[in-house]
C-alpha cells in the first residue's frame, strides 16, 4: 500500500492506574508509539471521592506524590528508548479527565488496558474502559494483559482483522483496518443466515467496500459466516492469527450486563490480541457508496 495513505499515530493517549494490566497496556502504547514517531501522554486520574474530606487528606497527597514518582520513573525509561513522553496526573472523575486528556493533547489515539479473562459472561472492561468506548472522538485501542506476544507487531501489524455489519461505524473500522494492514487483511461479516444468494450479496458487498490495495499488494480475504457475530469474529480471529481486531464502537454506552448482545464486549473479552475500536467518522468513499451498503450511524 502507498505509505502516504498509512494511518499515523501522532499523539497516543495511555490511562494507567499502575496495576499489572495497564502496564501491559502501556508497553504495547510504548511498542506503537516507537513504529509510528509519536508522542506518548501517560496520564493517571485521581479519583477524589476515595478520599473522605477532611481526614483523607494526607492520603489524597500520599497518593498524588506516589502516582507522581512513579510516572517520573516511567518517563525516564521510555526517553531511554528514544520515545517522547510527558506524563499527567489529573483529579476528578476518571472517564471525564481521560477524555480531557485526549482532548486537551488532540490525540490520535487513546491506549486502554483490559482485566484477565475470568470466565464466560464477563466482559474484560471494567466501568470506566465501556465509557471511554462509547464517548471518546479518537480511536480506542484495548490491550489485553497476555499481550506480549503480539508485541513484535505492534504497530506494523501484518496481519488485520476487521467486522464489518454495513454499518457507518463499521465503514469507519474497515478504512482504519485498510491503511494499518500490512501483509494481509481478512474482512469478516456475521449473517444470522447464510442462503447462497445472501452469502453471494454479501460477499460481492464486501468486494466493493474493500477490494485489494491500490498496488495489489495486500491480500484480502472476504469471509462471511453464519452466526453470532462476536462468536464468528472470535474463532476467526483465532484461525486467522490475527495480530489486531478492528470494530466500529458502540454508540452507545456499555454495562456488564451487555455482554450477552455486545459484539465489542464479546470480542474485547475472548481474542487474545489487541482490539482497535473506531468512533463513527465520515468513510473515505463517495456519499453514494455510503448510501448504497451503509446503515446510519
Amino acid at each position: 500500500m502507498n505509505t502516504r495513505n498509512r494511518l499515523q499515530f501522532n499523539t497516543i493517549v495511555v490511562a494507567t492506574d499502575f496495576t499489572d494490566n495497564a502496564s501491559s497496556a502501556l508497553r504495547y502504547a510504548k511498542a506503537v508509539a516507537l513504529r509510528h514517531k509519536s508522542v506518548l501522554v501517560v496520564v493517571h486520574v485521581i479519583d477524589p471521592v476515595s478520599y473522605a474530606f477532611p481526614e483523607g487528606i494526607p492520603e489524597y497527597a500520599a497518593a498524588d506524590q506516589a502516582a507522581r514518582e512513579e510516572l517520573l520513573k516511567i518517563e525516564e525509561e521510555t526517553r531511554q528508548h528514544g520515545i517522547p513522553i510527558h506524563s499527567v496526573v489529573e483529579t476528578g472523575i476518571v472517564f471525564e479527565r481521560i477524555l480531557q486528556a485526549v482532548e486537551d493533547h488532540d490525540a490520535d489515539l487513546l491506549v486502554l488496558g483490559t482485566r484477565a479473562k475470568t470466565g464466560i459472561g464477563r466482559a474484560a472492561l471494567g466501568a470506566v474502559a465501556r465509557r471511554l468506548l462509547a464517548k471518546a472522538d479518537c480511536p480506542v485501542l484495548t490491550v489485553p494483559p497476555d499481550s506480549e506476544a503480539h508485541l513484535p507487531w505492534a504497530g506494523h501489524w501484518s496481519r488485520v482483522l476487521v467486522a464489518t455489519d454495513f454499518s457507518a461505524a463499521s465503514l469507519s473500522a474497515l478504512g482504519h483496518a485498510q491503511r494499518i494492514a500490512y501483509e494481509q487483511l481478512m474482512v469478516v461479516h456475521a449473517a444470522d443466515e447464510t442462503s447462497g444468494n445472501d452469502c453471494k450479496r454479501y460477499i460481492e458487498q464486501l468486494r466493493f467496500l474493500a477490494p485489494l490495495n491500490e498496488s495489489h499488494t495486500l491480500p484480502v480475504e472476504h469471509i462471511v459466516s453464519a452466526g453470532e457475530a462476536g462468536r464468528v469474529i472470535v474463532e476467526h480471529a483465532k484461525r486467522f492469527h490475527a495480530d489486531i481486531v478492528v470494530l466500529g464502537s458502540p454508540g452507545i454506552e456499555l454495562a456488564e450486563e451487555d455482554f450477552h448482545t455486545s459484539t465489542v464486549l464479546q470480542v474485547v473479552s475472548q481474542v487474545d490480541c489487541p482490539v482497535l475500536c473506531v468512533p463513527c467518522v465520515p468513510y473515505p468513499l463517495t456519499q453514494e457508496v455510503v448510501e448504497e451498503v451503509a446503515l446510519s450511524c
